[in-house]
């Protein structure tokens, strides 16, 4: 064998090149290794204690380490259309390991981001609204997860792997809503903020609030409130409320 610094340098790399290593599984064997099974290696490893990783499915019966859709959904799905998904409580890194206490615990309300794997510019972000099992005779490997869409591009491509990422905590933002009020004498708000919030009502407007007025404030939901003003108010009354 020549000496290896006699051989040319490539100096276009592509996946099916070549190195030559040893393998552990095999008493260190020397074997060969593609570029494109290092490069997966190396993202597998470094991701694994930063996201959780599945890949899309459309059809079915449907796999352990899939995200995928009840009914079957299409080739492609826009991320600004999606409102839940079903995951399988183990994902294509943890194989064997139950994870679906990340689903019910650590991401119930918080902010969670999608990406594909092989093209980050595919990528979305959703609020983790709730984790329910599924329970199917013989199989309970699955959760439906309910989601809200924030922001994103594109979406899922059967039979590519994503990605999921936590992005913020329950809680570790300031969420807040306004709105602006104008002649009425019951308010029905659809805030959002999936929690029960301090509301605070205004004379003017956001940009210039005045003197505090009150009203009665029925909880609908942790996303819904209804703002009830005891006296009739004029038609030109104008305020803001603050929901915190």
């Amino acid at each position: 064998m020549a000496r290896i610094s006699s051989y040319p340098l490539d100096t276009e790399l592509v996946g099916t090149d070549y190195w030559i290593g040893s393998d552990a599984n095999s008493s260190y064997a020397t074997k060969n290794f593609t570029i494109a099974s290092v490069a997966e290696y190396m993202n597998r490893e470094s991701t694994q204690q930063q996201a959780l990783r599945f890949i899309y499915t459309n059809t079915v019966p449907v796999a352990n380490g899939t995200l995928s859709f009840d009914p079957q959904g299409a080739d492609t799905v826009a991320f600004s259309g999606i409102t839940g998904f079903r995951l399988s409580k183990y994902d294509l890194i943890e194989t064997t390991t139950d994870i679906s206490d990340y689903y019910s615990t650590a991401y119930i309300g918080a902010k969670v981001l999608i990406t594909q794997c092989d093209d980050i510019t595919n990528w979305a972000v959703f609020r983790w609204d709730s984790s329910t099992q599924v329970l199917a005779p013989g199989d309970t490997n699955f959760y439906d997860i309910v989601v809200t869409y924030q922001n994103g591009r594109n979406g899922l491509t059967a039979n590519k792997d994503y990605f999921i990422s936590l992005l913020t905590y329950p809680g570790a933002e300031d969420l807040n809503y306004t709105l602006e009020l104008s002649g009425n004498n019951t308010y029905t708000v659809t805030h959002g903020l999936n929690k029960f919030p301090s509301v605070s009502v205004f004379l003017g407007d956001e940009d210039a609030p005045g003197a505090e007025v009150y009203c009665d404030v029925t909880y609908n939901s942790t996303t819904v409130v209804t703002l009830t003003f005891a006296q009739p108010v004029s038609p030109g009354f104008t305020g803001v409320v603050t929901f915190n």
